[in-house]
């Protein structure tokens, strides 16, 4: 009985790190380089924030 459970547990383990390697390839060792980094969007953009949060005037409602 014991046997069949370490025998399940083993194949578990080695078919979840097999369907790891064939997913996501070799395990790499994370570089400084790999960070993440936001990308840019319009609220990085000065004159896009300065004209959305200007007060709306008669010729801006619309």
């Amino acid at each position: 009985m014991w046997r069949f459970v370490l025998l399940l547990v083993v194949v578990a383990v080695g078919s979840y790190y097999a369907a790891r390697f064939l997913l996501e390839g070799f395990p790499r060792i994370k570089r400084r380089d790999d960070e993440y980094v936001r990308p840019l969007g319009p609220d990085d953009d000065d004159e896009f924030l300065a004209q959305i949060s200007r007060k709306k005037g008669p010729e801006d409602q619309g």
